[in-house]
């Protein structure tokens, strides 16, 4: 037969040797037989068995047979070429997972006797070419649909990635080892199988019915033969996305990348601008911008992430008691068909190699991460450029020669499919709680696809969720006015032994994708190609604007809710920070009632857990202690611990706004009309959705409270008077007044920060005090506040919640900045404070202003 058998044996010097000659023996099999089936069944198991002597693969998704082949439905495969490797690799697949094989044929197909059919036949010896090719196969099976109204077929694309690597690396030995998007010699092919065949990654694409497809060809009024070329096109198409989503762009032109930006028609322009201002020579303008692409620009290397993807996974498992990840195949299915922008909460530097890591290990390529400045230290920086960081300046300063570049940079990756993450926040949030967002990069994007909308955008919002933070301790420090330490490698090297500690589970969860060009349809749909002829259209502030809100509510809305944020968030609310063993477990039950029959959004995801397991969670983890007593035990969070629970409980706050703002109507009230109720929160909501970015506009909140308002009569915390029209709470010495006294107190602090703002304006008067004065007076009144009557946490008199509330009241028209620079307003203010007095009680507002007026 003229196959050619090798010995090998496996030891520690003789290993690679002897795999090499296994993969030998199957490239040579190829050159002989152009029909994998004229091999035979004993010839082709053999084949399998030394492949995959070497080779491990891993199968997406993991539930292919029950997510997408139905057993009733014959399978017609398609294979991007006809690769012997790549047809064992799917072969084997197919036997391991109990789905019909490439070998037999399809049920019910007459007298074909295999079910693969292949888009380019693989030509040549040592350089191999791939040709396009019609199947005949393709044409029988569509014939035989056509002619059968009953009969039906999935068409399965199949691709399989060795390593998973963008060729066109700079060093020669990547650029033979690596996965390309060129076919590769046989020779080559061996090489590549031998260095990453251990990290083969096999993808089953959802099937495209055959059924469905003629029958809507035809209603299109296409022939045969049309009909054909539409499949194959819709096939290549499919399967060239799919390898852009899963390795990553061809880069084949990154050596010219820099050049590309320096011959743009903006970047030339900026230089001939900036050359005129500085008063320099064009050639050293050109030089200066050359820098700034040097200083941005990533250096991505698959070998370095094949790298950090071994070294991540030890950390991960030293560190994390695991990662849980929900919602990613929804990212996998619309990374094939648009640009991606990962648009993350930003809580660690964790987060830069968290999402990298995940979307590895999912199948898809890890993004571009624009990275600040201060990251691109010695030995760090060179680091995080090969895994893809690519680095801006905190503030580009009105340099418009460094805009220009940056701008430009940032829009060639997106029309080259590279796809990118950005944190929209700017920086790491102190608090837990989501900060405003910063639209320069956001801004970018858009006005960069307005411009050259190559391929349609979509922004995927990303949740982190961490039980414990690597730097907890420093953010304490900084909230108390300790100034922010700057990053160094000597730095990075002393938090290294943080890694010593364990942080409990981090949760990544991915939210509803943000199709661009739909949000642009709704700002102007004639916008494309605009920026072409207008600078900078009066719309297109409104929709950054709107981009950027969106983008943080999908964020909020895909929340995940650790059993840590759920201990943290009755528990800070009792005195000193401490309950009876029971009611901290009543409550804990309660929250998670909330949870499941008011749920905040369908991708929130919290925990299959009791109250009681939440405690032993908190207790093993050492957050919570315990005080034995008599009467039953305490359990209470002391010290940094307790500080550091404040983090834990904004992360999860916005789940709970309305129910614990109804609870807060009931704290100074005994009964209240469930039209006053939903008065109040239509007055404040404004407010709260500005701070928490929750997701419900203003004309269907009577809707939501009312079902809120329904949820918590059923759980005991509130009863029904004259036919629903009110509400009153329960006797004083029922166990359902005191669980929702403790879920007002998720809101109280939040009207108390309100009303003290209110309270200082109105001392001050109008026109006697500028935003900055007020933002500083009511930081340190709600100091005093919190070392006198409150929990003694920072994250509570952190100046940007003022801010953001000032600011809410400018943009609401109670507030206004006058021709002095000083706040002004007129007596809708007061309506404002009487509404406060309505569900504050007496106590507390006297706490208040005695503070403010000591």
């Amino acid at each position: 037969m003229g196959f050619r058998y090798s010995v090998f044996r496996y030891n520690r010097r003789g290993a690679l040797w002897g795999q090499s000659r296994v993969m030998g023996i199957i490239v040579r099999s190829e050159s002989i037989y152009s029909d994998w089936l004229g091999l035979g069944p004993p010839l082709r198991w053999l084949g399998r068995k030394l492949l995959f002597l070497w080779v491990r693969t891993k199968i997406l998704p993991a539930d292919v047979a029950e997510k997408y082949l139905p057993a009733e439905v014959p399978v017609l495969y398609v294979l991007a070429n006809d690769a012997l490797s790549s047809r064992l690799v799917v072969e084997e697949a197919c036997i391991r997972h109990e789905l019909p094989r490439l070998s037999e044929p399809p049920t019910g197909s007459g007298d074909e006797y295999r079910s693969v059919v292949f888009l380019r036949r693989l030509r040549g010896w040592l350089r191999r070419r791939g040709e396009p090719v019609q199947s005949p196969r393709l044409v029988r099976m569509i014939d035989a649909v056509h002619a059968n109204p009953a009969m039906d077929m999935n068409v399965v694309p199949v691709s399989v990635f060795w390593g998973r690597s963008p060729d066109k690396e700079r060093a020669p030995l990547k650029l033979l080892f690596s996965e390309t998007w060129a076919p590769a010699g046989r020779i080559r092919k061996m090489l590549i199988v031998l260095v990453h065949g251990r990290q083969t990654l096999v993808q089953f694409s959802e099937p495209v019915s055959l059924r469905k497809f003629v029958d809507e060809a035809h209603a299109d009024g296409l022939n045969d033969e049309r009909m054909l070329r539409k499949l194959s096109r819709v096939l290549r198409v499919h399967m060239r996305r799919l390898r852009v989503a899963t390795i990553g762009p061809d880069l084949s032109h990154r050596r010219t990348l820099r050049g590309q930006i320096l011959r743009s028609p903006s970047v030339r322009e900026a230089i001939d601008r900036h050359a005129t201002r500085q008063g320099i020579s064009p050639e050293a303008a050109a030089h200066k911008a050359g820098n700034f692409v040097d200083e941005i620009a990533a250096d991505y290397s698959h070998a370095f992430i094949r790298f950090m993807e071994r070294l991540l996974s030890w950390l991960w498992n030293r560190v994390y008691d695991g990662i849980e990840i929900n919602h990613v195949d929804a990212v996998r299915t619309i990374a094939e068909e648009c640009e991606i922008v990962y648009v993350p909460c930003h809580r660690s530097h964790f987060d830069y190699l968290l999402l990298s890591y995940v979307l590895y290990h999912a199948g898809l390529v890890p993004p571009h991460v624009a990275t600040g400045i201060n990251l691109n230290i010695p030995i760090v920086g060179p680091l995080l450029r090969r895994g893809g960081a690519f680095f801006l300046r905190r503030s580009f300063g009105g340099n418009k020669l460094y805009t220009a570049v940056f701008q430009k940079y940032l829009a060639l990756n997106l029309a080259r499919g590279v796809p990118i993450e950005y944190f929209i926040e700017g920086t790491r949030s102190r608090t837990g709680r989501l900060l405003s967002p910063k639209s320069g990069m956001l801004a970018m994007t858009i006005r960069g696809h307005v411009r050259q909308p190559s391929r349609p955008v979509a922004f995927v919002p990303v949740y982190f969720g961490y039980e414990k933070l690597l730097e907890g301790r420093s953010y304490i420090g900084e909230l108390s006015g300790d100034p922010k330490k700057k990053e160094s490698f000597f730095g990075f090297l002393r938090s290294l032994g943080a890694i010593r500690r364990k942080l409990g589970k981090v949760y990544v969860n991915f939210g509803l994708p943000i199709p661009l060009d739909e949000l642009l349809d709704q700002h102007n749909d004639a916008w494309r190609g605009e920026l072409q002829t207008t600078e900078k259209p009066a719309w297109l502030t409104a929709a950054v604007d709107d981009a950027a809100n969106r983008i943080m509510r999908h964020i909020n809305m895909a929340a995940a809710v650790p059993p840590v944020s759920l201990l943290a968030l009755p528990l800070l609310s009792a005195p000193r920070q401490a309950m009876l063993e029971d009611v901290l477990r009543v409550q804990l039950d309660l929250l998670l009632s909330i949870l499941r029959d008011a749920p905040y959004a369908d991708r929130v995801t919290f925990p299959e857990m009791t109250g009681r397991s939440i405690i032993d969670y908190g207790l093993e983890m050492n957050l919570i202690k315990r005080r034995p007593h008599p009467l039953g035990d305490v359990l209470s969070a002391q010290g940094n611990d307790a500080i550091m629970l404040t983090y834990n409980r904004n992360n999860i706050m916005h789940l709970f706004s309305l129910p614990s703002m109804i609870a807060c109507c009931f704290l100074n009230n005994r009964r209240m009309r469930v039209g006053k109720i939903v008065e109040l929160g239509k007055m404040v909501y404004p407010y709260v959705q500005a701070e928490l970015f929750l997701h419900w506009e203003q004309e269907d909140l009577e809707t939501v409270l009312r079902q809120i308002l329904s949820a918590l009569v059923d759980h005991g915390l509130l009863e029904w008077e004259s036919d629903g029209e009110v509400c009153k709470r329960p006797a004083v010495d029922t166990p359902g007044a005191l669980q929702l006294s403790l879920l007002a107190h998720g809101a109280l602090q939040r009207l108390e920060r309100y009303y003290m703002t209110i309270a200082l304006l109105l001392k001050h008067g109008p026109g006697h005090v500028n935003q900055s004065n007020l933002e500083n007076l009511c930081q340190l009144m709600a100091q005093r506040m919190s070392m006198l009557y409150q929990f003694d946490a920072p994250e509570s008199f952190a100046k940007p919640l003022f801010r953001d509330f000032i600011d809410s009241l400018r943009n609401a028209g109670v507030v206004w900045v006058d021709d002095s620079g000083l706040l002004d307003f007129d007596d809708r203010i007061r309506a404002v404070e009487d509404d406060a007095n309505l569900v504050l009680g007496e106590q507390i507002r006297h706490s208040i202003l005695q503070v403010i007026h000591v």
